[in-house]
């Protein structure tokens, strides 16, 4: 499976996994089984995997250009990200999560200018905006050393690992 035929199964396994779980009945029965920890930890696993997949497949999709990326546009992600890791990490409940995401969207849908990127980063963005219409921008923080300490780990991370696993240096020319 290449192409086209790749991007477009990859989407639908993403958001079907996001919109089948979100029924009362799969979700009670997986909940019931799994207990709600395990729940959550197979759904974030699941997720993680499905939205990766989405990423490669994106950047197997057959390239076609609709905007040159300007200079500027990886020094706005490279700012948006530890913002958006603090966020998600220092934020309590899901609120924090999905105004991260959206940032992380927004900010990547500027710096990738063809149309599968272009869909993957605006889908994201509609996606993760839905999510903060659901539950609203954060309302509280829980802010400690360990959080902190975890949101540095995590974006030196994704800054070093990016170009071996998305195959493309986050860092400005």
């Amino acid at each position: 499976m290449t192409g086209w035929t790749e991007y477009i199964a990859a989407w639908a396994c993403f958001l079907g996994a996001h919109m089948i779980p979100a029924l009362p009945g799969p979700r009670g029965w997986l909940v019931a089984r799994l207990g709600r920890r395990g729940y959550l930890a197979a759904f974030s696993l699941l997720s993680i995997g499905l939205l990766y997949w989405l990423i490669l497949a994106a950047g197997r999709a057959p390239y076609v250009h609709l905007w040159d990326q300007p200079g500027w546009s990886r020094w706005l992600v490279n700012i948006a990200m530890p913002a958006a890791i603090l966020l998600g990490s220092l934020a309590v409940g899901m609120s924090g999560l999905v105004a991260a995401l959206a940032l992380w969207a927004g900010s990547h849908l500027v710096a990738n200018g063809d149309l599968a990127h272009a869909v993957f980063f605006g889908g994201m963005g509609v996606f993760a905006l839905s999510g903060v219409a659901r539950s609203g921008l954060p309302g509280a923080f829980r802010v400690t050393w360990q959080r902190l300490l975890l949101a540095v780990v995590i974006w030196a991370a994704l800054l070093h690992l990016h170009p071996l696993v998305i195959g493309v240096s986050p860092l400005p020319a």
